[in-house]
């Protein structure tokens, strides 16, 4: 089998979609604060065109890497398992958003899928595999982090963004008029925004993390490209 090297545009593909998830996180929450569920699901479906497109373009490479094993023994499970179920959980989204469906769902797999990625990294960095095993762990893990959180966002997002959809025939609302202003939060309000920030740090992290490895290793695989 050819060596075929996607490990550089893997970790870019990586830190656009953290970085994405931070944006359009912060956005839509500050935009739910002022507009309310209406203009945060315009949001909402603005989001899901890249993250749709990146979505496509991981699940096809995680499925190729799968079937065609073009890495040397098990790096082909370390960098394309996990990398293959990002895109079904990206794809899963986007269509959800879409078609209104509840996003829990795909929440959820996102969580599990993020334990598995922790999961490898842990027995990665045991294993000593990769030169640089303890930030590939810490890329692992800021993903998964993400991952597992994103199951508490998508939570509020059926309770407070879809739900007000579906009861209310009116698209119009007036800025201000949110229901969770930081003021009158509830308890289980205070809580899901409590895991809302841990996602948006977590995908900070991953971010700054895959740009961080993705940037050190393009130059050599430039210049010794197969």
């Amino acid at each position: 089998m050819t060596f075929v090297d996607t490990l550089a545009f893997q970790l870019f593909s990586l830190a656009f979609v953290s970085g994405l998830l931070f944006y359009s996180g912060l956005v839509g929450y500050v935009t739910y604060l002022r507009f309310g569920p209406h203009r945060t699901f315009e949001h909402l479906k603005a989001q899901v065109v890249p993250l749709a497109g990146l979505g496509v373009i991981i699940t096809a490479i995680g499925l190729w890497g799968e079937i065609a094993w073009p890495l040397p023994g098990s790096y082909n499970i370390l960098f394309f398992d996990p990398y293959v179920l990002l895109g079904i959980v990206l794809l899963g989204f986007a269509a959800s958003v879409v078609f209104r469906w509840r996003t829990q769902y795909v929440g959820l797999l996102a969580a599990m899928v993020g334990l598995l990625s922790i999961y490898y990294g842990a027995e990665a960095y045991n294993l000593g595999l990769t030169k640089e095993p303890l930030a590939m762990f810490l890329l692992y893990f800021a993903m998964g982090g993400t991952a597992v959180f994103t199951f508490p966002v998508t939570l509020w997002l059926d309770r407070y963004v879809l739900t007000p959809l579906s009861a209310s025939a009116t698209p119009s609302e007036s800025p201000g008029t949110s229901p969770t202003s930081i003021a009158q939060m509830t308890s289980e309000v205070k809580l899901l925004f409590a895991l809302f920030l841990l996602f948006l740090l977590f995908a900070a992290g991953s971010a700054i993390a895959a740009l961080w490895i993705g940037g050190g290793a393009l130059p050599q695989h430039l210049t010794y490209a197969p």
